[in-house]
């Protein structure tokens, strides 16, 4: 049996930083992804390339949204749980304002 080296020390562990978290939220209409992409600020929207409006914020985390005709919406770049869901509702705010009616923000997963 090998006996350790009392002057050699195990490598510590560094433990894992959390640094793109993706999560997916659902929305309670159909959207016209045409209207959004045209009326949003930071919105792109090609459908012979995606079809899928992509939402971009900046301020106060940096995220982007995938929003699709369904009302379903994909999130990446947030750092947690908590910013995800912020973003979220921040896209869902967004979009009510362009449509003009009220949106539910629903199925929230990370």
């Amino acid at each position: 049996m090998v006996k350790p080296n009392p002057t050699q020390q195990e490598p510590k562990l560094q433990s894992p930083i959390l640094q793109n978290l993706v999560s997916t939220a659902e929305l309670d209409k159909e959207l016209p992804l045409k209207d959004i992409a045209l009326k949003c600020r930071n919105a792109e929207y090609n459908p012979k390339r995606f079809a899928a409006v992509i939402m971009r914020m900046k301020e106060p985390m940096r995220t982007t949204a995938l929003i699709f005709k369904t009302g379903k919406m994909v999130i990446t770049g947030a750092k947690s749980e908590d910013q995800s869901y912020q973003a979220a509702k921040h896209y869902a705010s967004n979009i009510q304002k362009v449509l003009k009616q009220k949106i539910k923000l629903q199925n929230f997963i990370v």
